[in-house]
């Protein structure tokens, strides 16, 4: 073997210590190592890299250095499976101190590491949460029905003697001038505005209701205080305004014309059924969504955990990275991003705080959780197959297959792809013991 477990001692709540020795056998394979390593990069004149003789760097870096660089290398290489055999999980770097170095002796030496808390969980079955129905009525079928209308509305010029109405489109002039002077944007032509939409000045846009198309109209009123350009914020401005253009949405019908350029539908009637249980399908999963977060949140609240300050700094680096990325993807400015979000340095920094705070205790949880009913949620090997089938069957090219398949065959994307079933099965675990009142 080549090492052995002494002792394994907590000494603090979230910190162990570990007596280990590595047996001579391996260590010696590693001083063999240590003394190629040097050899390659060691600069002794008279000797090539590489081949220096074990003598001669025992000589120049001294028998303790060969001896402290095998045992690093013996460590580094048996480290993962001596926390892995252990069952702990590290939150940083381990302390190692070495007690014995002796190349004719076995390597003994103590790792002191900080681990994961272990959170103290709160009665989880049994949990109240409030529920929704995922009965679809026929209002909620109808409106969502319109919506899909409205995407294939056309827009057709009214006729000469109406006037603009809200949700109009019109194609218009406006100049703007405040103290009689041009302004930076004041002034645009053949702009295409939806009435009512609030893109431009409210004022503008009201002033648009009833005009005809050919008129042209003069209004009067203060620009707004938080008006962009802020040196005529306040000031009176007036604005020429020439209607060009009106159009307005003609929503189809719904018949049998319409619902052929939608897809393969006998009729107006399997249409509307197949809408129906597509909208009882997104309820079902909101329904569970939303469940499965009040649960959560009732963990979060009611588990008690003292989270070490290093777990929280390391999760707020990486909130940090993934943040700076994707301004960096977006190609915009911190100062334009902050003012995006609506937040000050000061408090975005408190939000990554807060955020990388729940997701560590979330992680803890469920973590906690999925150890604790793993005979109830650990997935069998049909399940898998049977969740393998499913994604195969949802992928349209032989290329994307090919590259899924290729995935299955890791065993560490499979390992991943297993942890997602057992997650998904303990929310289901979770929501199927929970006391719901359905609303």
């Amino acid at each position: 073997m080549s090492y052995k477990l002494k002792s394994l001692e907590k000494i603090d709540e979230n910190k162990v210590k570990l007596d280990l020795e590595i047996s001579n056998s391996y260590f010696r394979k590693s001083l063999d190592k240590a003394y190629k390593n040097i050899s390659r990069s060691a600069r002794i004149p008279g000797f090539r890299k590489g081949k220096v003789p074990y003598q001669i760097i025992d000589i120049n870096f001294g028998k303790e250095y060969v001896l402290n660089e095998a045992a690093s290398i013996s460590i580094s290489e048996l480290y993962p499976k001596i926390i892995t055999d252990a069952s702990l999980k590290p939150i940083d770097y381990p302390k190692i101190s070495i007690t014995q170095l002796d190349e004719n002796l076995p390597l003994a030496f103590e790792i002191t590491v900080d681990v994961e808390p272990e959170p103290e969980l709160p009665e989880y079955k049994g949990i109240e949460v409030k529920s929704i129905s995922t009965e679809v009525t026929e209002d909620e079928l109808n409106r969502y029905i319109d919506t899909i209308r409205a995407r294939y509305a056309m827009l057709e010029p009214v006729d000469e003697d109406k006037g603009v109405e809200k949700g109009d489109y019109v194609v218009m002039d406006f100049d703007g001038r405040v103290e009689g002077k041009e302004f930076e944007g004041g002034s645009v032509q053949d702009y295409v505005l939806e009435v009512g939409s609030g893109v431009l000045l409210s004022e503008l846009e009201n002033s648009l209701l009833g005009m005809k198309r050919g008129g042209e109209k003069r209004v009067t009123f203060k620009l707004p205080s938080d008006f962009e350009n802020e040196s005529l914020a306040g000031k009176e401005a007036e604005y020429r305004i020439l209607v060009k253009e009106i159009k307005r949405k003609v929503i189809p019908e719904l018949n049998q014309e319409f619902i052929e350029n939608l897809g393969d539908y006998k009729d107006v009637n399997e249409f509307r059924n197949y809408i129906k249980d597509t909208l009882v399908k997104y309820k079902e999963r909101f329904r569970r969504n939303f469940i499965a977060t009040q649960i959560l949140n009732y963990l979060v609240e009611n588990t008690k955990l003292d989270i070490p300050p290093v777990m929280v700094e390391n999760r707020v680096k990486q909130i940090k990275r993934e943040m700076e990325e994707a301004i960096q993807e977006r190609n915009v400015t911190r100062e334009n991003y902050l003012k995006a979000i609506g937040m000050s340095e000061g408090e975005l920094e408190e939000r990554i705080k807060e955020d990388a705070l729940r997701d560590i205790k979330e992680y803890l949880i469920i973590t906690a959780l999925e150890e604790r009913e793993r005979e109830n949620i650990e997935p069998t090997e049909e399940e898998i197959e049977k969740e393998k089938e499913i994604v195969f069957s949802s992928l349209k090219s032989d290329e994307e297959k090919a590259r899924v398949k290729e995935l299955f065959e890791d065993s560490e994307q499979v390992q991943d792809f297993v942890s997602s079933i057992r997650r998904r099965k303990l929310i289901d675990f979770l929501i199927e013991n929970a006391r719901i009142i359905e609303e």
